[in-house]
């Protein structure tokens, strides 16, 4: 499985000076981490409830996926699309979700989106 591999200062605050003197190691951009930083807004209920809809969705999806009656390799390349969508909604929740219901349609209409 892939495993992404971020530096010790990454979502956090940049490491304290250490003992050579030297300053403190700081973010290449020098912009806050917004996964740290916490969600304001009036919305922020709105896209919780986003993310519920699509996890769960995603959730039904690989059921569906796994009880098709089609070959390992189509099973695969299905995953692999579902896969997608969940590291889409990492950075476009919308996208991520519309991508899924197209998925989901051509499901539904018996045409495994392949490809």
């Amino acid at each position: 499985m892939h495993r992404h591999h971020e530096p010790p200062y990454a979502g956090g605050e940049p490491a304290a000076e250490d003992s050579g003197g030297r300053p403190s190691e700081r973010r290449i951009d020098d912009r806050p981490d917004a996964t740290s930083a916490p969600a304001e807004g009036p919305d922020d209920q709105e896209v919780a409830a986003l993310y519920a809809l699509v996890a769960e969705r995603l959730k039904q999806a690989h059921d569906r996926v796994h009880a098709l009656n089609v070959s390992a390799d189509a099973k695969t390349a299905l995953t692999r699309q579902l896969l997608i969508v969940t590291e889409t909604a990492k950075r476009d929740l919308p996208g991520a979700a519309r991508r899924l219901s197209r998925f989901v349609h051509d499901l539904d209409e018996g045409r495994p989106p392949l490809g």
